[in-house]
């Protein structure tokens, strides 16, 4: 047999002896990160990097110390990855992380509560409840709503969109979860915008209806879901015998960052008696700015709210949420357990995994809590104010650029931009040549088939003038690069 004293200082323990080894393996673990790239990426090639891995032993007959594996991690992952805090590093919504989040991050990993039940996770539940229920007040539900936190936002929007199906599924008297999808699902459809996030097709072939039970509806040239166009949908529906059971706002989409006009979209969910969810993934946290709280009109009369805590309040992944308006839906997705959820625990208890699509999970509103607590809400404010200002600048410095030009005006912190005279191959070009060269992780997508470049920007501490510095380095890129002409 083993001797187990060869395994004490691997194990994670709360003595003296085990907390200085976690101080130590700690300390260990930030030092890797002196190896980073001194941009936003490194110049290696993907094959170069492909091959660079392919040289770790992931498991060796013996184990290594740990302070080896470390270092060795330090030169051959994190020298090669992503920096998000490089002021050109503006492709996604790929946030830095803060730092209390960050050292929270290690407490909650050693402290390893599961968030599935209570039982594994006393107080932790209760900080994840005191912290969705802080949420939903702060997006104006009524008293009483609340959520759970989840893996991310498309997790989110599917968490919603199985609880608008077992909505619609009650009101026929079906217990979709025990006997599946009744045979008037095949008439059922899901609204959203032309540019709302594809997690909306996913959850629709994830729950038996079907990527084409999802109806996109026009957007109108600045990005907002048309209303006009949403009604004359309606009807058309409503004319072919089918049945909206869930209509989405989008508040942040995910390439020009608009927000749908919610007030609108609700007062036409209502009368269609359909489920009202918005994906609030990217502006939710406008919430926390008086200045920019208004953009969110309409938030409040929402069913189910999709809030990134990964996105603008830049904690490390993962960590999002659903909040639902009335908690009680939550049982609509409930499964009993012998072993588990099983309905007589003490008074006071919540089981989390009654209201979530996974079982054990790690407790991510510690973080969230931690960050909120050491910044405040007048910093949070302050610096996603400090980012949309930065994006109109960029706007501005686009428009006054002779090469490039808008595709919409911002919304929120997305600059979606092209080069008027380039065609797409050109600017795919340009932004995987910066890319490969380790000098900017640019954007690159289409909207409405127009081929365009884009700015996220994420990070509070970029300036103006590292705006104009990005801005220059694709102007030059683009005069070098003798590209093709649009026809």
């Amino acid at each position: 047999m083993n001797d187990s004293s060869n395994w004490r200082d691997l194990v994670v323990s709360f003595d003296e002896a085990g907390l200085e080894q976690l101080r130590r393996g700690a300390g260990a673990a930030v030092n890797s990160l002196a190896t980073t790239p001194a941009g936003p990426r490194s110049r290696l090639s993907p094959h170069e990097i492909h091959e660079l891995i392919a040289t770790l032993d992931v498991c060796p007959d013996e184990g290594v110390a740990l302070d080896a594996v470390l270092e060795e991690l330090g030169t051959k992952v994190w020298a090669h990855g992503v920096v998000p805090s490089d002021p050109a590093c503006v492709a996604h919504l790929h946030p830095p992380s803060l730092l209390p989040a960050v050292v929270s991050e290690l407490a909650i990993a050693a402290a390893n509560q599961s968030m599935d039940s209570w039982d594994q996770s006393p107080a932790a539940t209760e900080v994840e409840l005191h912290l969705l229920g802080w949420l939903a007040k702060l997006i104006g539900l009524p008293a009483g709503a609340s959520g759970v936190m989840t893996s991310g936002g498309t997790a989110s929007n599917v968490l919603a969109m199985t609880l608008a199906r077992s909505a619609a599924a009650q009101r026929l008297g079906v217990d979709v979860l025990k006997s599946g999808l009744p045979p008037e699902a095949a008439r059922w459809r899901v609204l959203c915008s032309d540019q709302a996030h594809f997690s909306l097709q996913r959850a629709a072939q994830q729950l038996g209806l079907g990527r084409d039970a999802v109806v996109t509806v026009a957007t109108t040239a600045a990005g907002q879901m048309d209303l006009a166009a949403l009604d004359t949908t309606l009807e058309g529906l409503t004319t072919e015998g089918l049945e909206v059971i869930a209509l989405v706002a989008t508040a942040g989409t995910t390439d020009l960052g608009v927000i749908d006009p919610m007030v609108e979209i609700a007062a036409r969910a209502q009368r269609h008696d359909a489920w009202f969810h918005v994906d609030a993934a990217v502006a939710g946290a406008f919430l926390l700015s008086e200045r920019l709280r208004p953009l969110l009109a309409g938030l409040e009369l929402a069913d189910s709210v999709t809030v990134d805590f990964h996105k603008l309040w830049w904690q490390p992944f993962n960590a999002s949420a659903l909040i639902v308006a009335d908690v009680a839906r939550f049982d609509l997705l409930r499964v009993r357990s012998d072993y588990l959820d099983r309905g007589d625990e003490l008074d006071g208890v919540v089981n989390l995994v009654g209201r979530s699509l996974d079982t054990s999970r790690r407790f991510d509103a510690l973080k969230v809590v931690t960050s909120l607590r050491t910044l405040g809400r007048r910093n949070l404010a302050a610096m996603l104010e400090q980012l949309v200002a930065l994006t109109n600048y960029a706007a501005a410095r686009v428009e006054e650029s002779p090469h490039l030009a808008l595709v919409a005006a911002p919304a929120t912190v997305s600059c979606v931009f092209d080069a008027p005279g380039f065609d797409a191959d050109a600017l795919r070009d340009v932004q995987q040549r910066l890319l490969l060269r380790g000098e900017m992780v640019l954007g690159r997508t289409k909207i409405k088939g127009r081929a365009a470049l884009k700015f996220t920007f994420m990070n509070p501490l970029t300036t103006t003038d590292d705006v104009d510095q990005l801005i220059a380095l694709i102007t030059d890129e683009l005069a070098a690069s003798g590209a093709s002409r649009r026809s």
